[in-house]
């Protein structure tokens, strides 16, 4: 049966026809892609009825391809969780009763189960429970020892809660500076010395437009043993790709796990090499963090004893150890489709064709109807399940992605918009300069997460000769003289492909770009 939804971008009203996806355009896909799509040797039934079992009720017949956002529970996953919760007592770890034992035991089989799927060693690294991805930064921020000597240095395409350790480092004496990852290389073969421990951070993959960066970097900075540190966020790769700690170790790597699965949000991890989290140093110490405190009243009752194992004397307070308790869920739901590896070739398929239809769609004078951001070719290792893009007119201008998203959402299909919290790469890609920036910041207007002004002026001397919003080999750039004032966007839209995306997903995106095409 299929659907018609009306609605309005701006003057223009678009009209989307939704319905089953157009079996030669699968049968086409299958041809191409159809051994490694679907997880055909894991699963006992087709994936199609797989994912409808899973994510149809709750999906209601929407497209969800938001995943680097938030990965979706399934249904199988929740039947589990509410199981374990009604079936098991579960009490406050810091105890000896019944109830404290089984969540301590639930507990430190997460950890291990955490070090198994990165590929660790649990005598060489600790699992240090957070809220978040974002938390395990903070943490490592306030406990890395900054001094006046010591650096920060960061790929310019990190996340937000990356870039924020830098006023942390500035404030305490450390310089920090910004890298391309052009120049990494160079950089690592130059590896010296600072006075002071110092810190690298990258992403393993960034969350504009998916790119990769090599999990040798960090590798690089370990086997040097100079008094260089490397964290790697893994938020995002670590949901779609097999990671190995041993093979590439790091001293730090952070991540959320409703990144991965969907469920429970609330509970991240810092996975620290033991070596280099014994150097962290803390301030602020709360209950559970203390094997022994005094309550202060005179000087020699002044006291506190941080414990001994490294997990526990940065975990303050309570752990979630509900939450931790059914991470081991989440897991099983990776493992019933094979795993990280499997996972891996399931959405490199989706994302190679997505990528692929997009850019060729055009207008009816043959204009791109699609600008998409990033490497044109994707077939190598370097790109993850990520496509960024703009929606172009038949005349070459841009329409408002915030105008774009609010039509999406219309028409069912959940996609992001805005430089997703990245703006080195966001900015980048779109041809923003610093000057811009600082407009926008005084702009009341600006909210983010696509809800702020969707262009900004900026005369065009500013831009460079190379800023252009196609992919044509040959089109001609946006502004070609000094002395006009052009529309800059300040966002774009994302598309992530998760472990449970189907052909449909990505078939009914493309489908309601189609609509914006002119005749």
């Amino acid at each position: 049966m299929k659907k018609q939804l009306f609605f309005l971008v701006g003057v223009v009203v678009v009209v989307v026809v939704f319905g089953g996806a157009d079996e030669e355009r699968k049968d086409a896909f299958l041809d191409t892609f159809g051994g490694e799509y679907g997880y055909r040797e894991s699963l006992n039934t087709s994936f199609d009825a797989f994912v409808s079992k899973e994510l149809g009720g709750r999906l209601a017949g929407d497209t969800y391809l938001d995943w680097a956002a938030s990965a979706l529970y399934t249904e199988s996953q929740i039947d589990e969780i509410a199981g374990d919760l009604k079936g098991t007592l579960y009490g406050n770890p810091h105890s000896l009763s019944a109830s404290s034992t089984r969540s301590t035991e639930a507990v430190e089989a997460a950890r291990l189960q955490i070090l198994e799927y990165l590929g660790a060693s649990p005598d060489e690294y600790e699992v240090i429970f957070t809220r978040s991805c974002t938390d395990s930064l903070r943490l490592v921020a306030e406990t890395f020892p900054w001094r006046p000597g010591g650096e920060f240095k960061y790929l310019v395409q990190n996340h937000n809660s990356v870039l924020g350790i830098r006023d942390v480092a500035r404030e305490r004496g450390a310089r920090a500076s910004a890298v391309e990852p052009g120049d990494v290389e160079a950089w690592l073969a130059d590896l010296g010395g600072t006075e002071e421990l110092s810190l690298f951070a990258y992403p393993g993959e960034e969350n504009f437009a998916g790119e990769m960066f090599p999990m040798e970097w960090a590798a690089e900075v370990v086997a040097r043993q100079t008094r260089w540190r490397a964290l790697v966020d893994v938020a995002k790769l670590a949901a779609t790709h097999p990671i190995n700690l041993t093979k590439t170790p790091v001293d730090f790597a952070t991540l959320s796990f409703y990144k991965l699965f969907g469920a429970p949000t609330g509970v991240g991890a810092l996975v620290a090499r033991r070596a280099t989290a014994e150097e962290l140093t803390k301030c602020y110490w709360g209950g559970g963090s203390v094997s022994l405190a005094g309550a202060g009243r005179a000087p020699e009752d002044d006291l506190r004893v941080l414990k001994s194992r490294i997990c526990e004397r940065f975990e303050d307070g309570t752990v979630s150890f509900l939450g931790i308790a059914m991470l081991r869920h989440g897991f099983n739901a990776l493992s019933r489709v094979g795993g990280p590896r499997e996972i891996q070739k399931h959405v490199k398929t989706l994302a190679d064709y997505l990528d692929d239809r997009l850019r060729a769609l055009r207008h009816a004078n043959g204009e791109l109807l699609v600008v998409v951001y990033g490497p044109e070719d994707r077939r190598g290792s370097t790109k993850g399940p990520v496509v960024n893009f703009n929606v172009r007119k038949s005349d070459g201008d841009l329409v408002s992605h915030v105008d774009v998203m609010e039509a999406a959402a219309k028409a069912g299909i959940h996609v992001r918009a805005g430089a997703e919290c990245n703006p080195g790469a966001a900015y980048d890609a779109l041809g923003l300069p610093p000057t811009a920036l600082n407009h926008l910041a005084n702009d009341a207007s600006l909210q983010g997460c696509g809800q702020g002004p969707a262009f900004v002026a900026c005369p065009a001397s500013q831009l460079g000769a190379e800023v252009s919003f196609a992919s044509d080999p040959g089109a001609s750039a946006w502004c070609a003289t000094p002395d006009l004032s052009v529309m800059v966007p300040t966002g774009s839209l994302r598309a992530s492909i998760g472990y449970l995306s189907t052909f449909q997903d990505v078939e009914a995106l493309a489908a309601f770009l189609e609509a914006f095409k002119s005749t």
